[in-house]
């Protein structure tokens, strides 16, 4: 299937190459997106895995990805996909104990296409079969579970194949766009999710995961790479900045790659001169570490967590390690190329570890990848400070309600409206408040961020096991003037929070 693979996909290389590379990614009918509906402020265009580009397939691309009329990103996919094992009496992996799997292979899952005929939402006729809106999926009963109303993949239902829909998930719920699909390899299904959100964040997904087999009980790793052709707005003298851990920039001069040790992840920013945007990328905490020690997976399989290229039109993959080999050999593209003001090309890497499960069930879709968010480079607006006598709104120790008990659970996130309370009035766009942990029950930290908004990568205070300690900040209201307060920590927290002035 790999040999099919190779030869399959150099002919649609070769003509691909052949083709402008501001060209590349333009499209119409059903696979171009315009995103909210009223007053949208993304457009682009998607590929099906099926028809995606480079030799082994890439998953679902995006192309011609355009933030309120910039252009972002000429492609986002994934190339490159390597599965490795740990040594097994099965012979897990082969002879070098790793497989070089392949993303155009397309597998059925649970998926409605449209709206019934009542008329009501999406018309059946605005979409086609490569597509469908999961809005009328029907729920499913055991072991093919799904509770039904959205796209259903094997992370639904762990082991087991289901449903009859092949193409790409398209799926509107208001606060964010979300594409999936589901592929195969053999035993493994591999689901590529791309989530878009109306404040310019771009979420990438990628779900490893399988049906039940013999190899899955065996302890092995999955390791991701997408190749994200930057070309904000346009092609020409892009630029990329490494984001240092204290807020501060390093502006990269050539090629280079990245390798991360935990905690730390590294973080770009890519724009160009005169752009309204910059964009960050940034690696999540779940992706893995290169440079991390692995008593599983060598160091040197996952060989690095990014790297900054300039752009060439042969290196849709590694090429060298295209037959045979397993672990990535972008490396060989690095060749101390000037960066800055080039066209640029970021590849970043995202890993999954699967600890072996006794009778073969894979039960386990934790892969995640990178998050890009736009940013405008614009000066924000000009915002006059209110000062307030220091006033209490949230008490989580207090009685159960709005603004007192319970204390937040870990892991999840409370939404408390600020607007109304102690003088904060309804025009507030944001509040300056003293934030307070008491008596957490495990390590960890809250964020607090507009309601409605994305979580960030940042936390607003960090605390031990019983440890009360308090924060300055300045929390931007979402929405009905709302904050929300997330607990990153794995044990209960109480919170308390003192306003002491707003912006508008």
């Amino acid at each position: 299937m790999r040999a099919r693979a190779v030869l399959r996909f150099a002919l649609i290389a070769l003509a691909l190459a052949a083709i402008s590379h501001d060209l590349l990614a333009q499209c119409s009918g059903v696979n171009h997106v315009t995103w909210p509906a009223v007053n949208p402020v993304w457009d682009f265009c998607w590929v099906r895995p099926a028809d995606s580009s480079a030799p082994n397939g890439s998953g679902l691309e995006l192309t011609d990805v355009r933030y309120k009329g910039t252009l972002i990103l000429a492609r986002a996919h994934i190339p490159l996909l390597n599965v490795k094992y740990t040594a097994n009496v099965s012979s897990c992996g082969g002879a070098n104990l790793c497989y070089r799997d392949w993303l155009y292979s397309e597998q059925d899952f649970q998926c409605s296409p449209c709206q019934d005929a009542s008329g009501a939402g999406v018309s059946c006729t605005a979409f086609s079969a490569l597509q469908c809106t999961g809005t009328t999926t029907p729920a499913s009963g055991a072991p093919t579970f799904c509770s039904g109303g959205q796209a259903c993949t094997v992370c639904q239902h762990p082991g087991n194949d289901a449903g009859s829909f092949n193409g790409v998930a398209v799926e509107d719920f208001g606060t964010s766009l979300r594409l999936t699909s589901q592929c195969t390899a053999g035993w493994y299904r591999y689901i590529p999710i791309w989530e878009f959100f109306p404040d310019g964040t771009l979420q990438a997904r990628f779900d490893a995961t399988s049906i039940d087999a013999t190899c899955v009980a065996y302890t092995h790793e999955h390791h991701a790479y997408w190749r994200l052709d930057f070309d904000v707005n346009g092609s020409a003298g892009n630029f990329v900045d490494e984001v240092l851990p204290g807020g501060g920039a390093n502006r990269i001069a050539t090629e280079r790659n990245f390798i991360d040790t935990s905690p730390a992840r590294s973080k770009w920013r890519i724009g160009s001169a005169g752009s309204p945007y910059v964009v960050e990328v940034a690696r999540n905490a779940e992706d893995g570490a290169a440079g991390d020690p692995n008593a599983s997976v060598p160091n040197d399989f996952p060989v690095a967590d990014g790297w900054v290229l300039a752009y060439n039109a042969s290196e849709l993959d590694d090429g060298a390690n295209r037959v045979g080999g397993c672990g990535a050999g972008l490396n060989a593209y690095d060749g101390n190329q000037p960066v800055d003001g080039a066209d640029v090309v970021l590849w970043v890497r995202a890993g999954a570890l699967h600890q072996g499960e006794a009778g073969g069930m894979a039960q386990d879709c934790s892969m995640f990848g990178p998050t890009i968010k736009v940013i405008s480079t614009a000066p924000p607006p000009a915002q006059i400070f209110n000062t307030l006598t220091p006033c209490r709104i949230v008490d989580t120790r207090n009685p159960p309600g709005p603004y007192g008990g319970p204390a937040l659970s870990g892991s999840s996130k409370r939404d408390f409206t600020l607007a109304g309370q102690c003088g904060v009035p309804g025009t507030a766009k944001s509040v300056a408040v003293n934030l307070t942990v008491v008596a957490p029950a495990s390590s960890g930290h809250f964020t607090g961020f507009p309601t409605g908004g994305s979580l960030p990568l940042a936390s607003t205070i960090n605390f031990a096991a019983g440890q009360t300690r308090a924060n300055n900040a300045v929390l931007p209201l979402g929405t009905g003037g709302a904050v929300s307060i997330f607990n990153g920590g794995t044990g209960t927290a109480h919170v308390v929070i003192d306003v002491t002035g707003w912006f508008e």
